[in-house]
């Protein structure tokens, strides 16, 4: 699985995980902007709705304002990253 994605939409996926950003528990734009050094708030919801988009990350509104967590599909991709780099720690040189 390789949506070609970038650094920066990857470091999002990963900080939702990190937050526990899954399914009814949603995190803010504010929340993800602040746990990544020198990405804008505005960046980051494009970002954010890009990977909406593609079916990795769901919004709903709230009184605060739009929240999101990952998908399904979203927390796959995570867990499939996360075994990859597990996978290349074990390996014996």
């Amino acid at each position: 699985m390789n949506p070609d994605l970038s650094d920066d939409d990857v470091l999002i996926l990963r900080t939702m995980w990190e937050l526990k950003a899954l399914g009814t528990r949603a995190v803010t734009v504010r929340a993800l902007s602040s746990r990544m050094s020198n990405v804008p708030d505005k960046e980051t919801m494009e970002r954010v709705e890009r990977l909406e988009a593609r079916g990795l990350v769901t919004m709903r509104k709230g009184a605060g304002g739009d929240l999101f967590a990952l998908s399904p599909l979203g927390a796959a991709f995570v867990r499939q990253l996360q075994d990859r780099q597990l996978g290349e720690v074990n390996r014996v040189p």
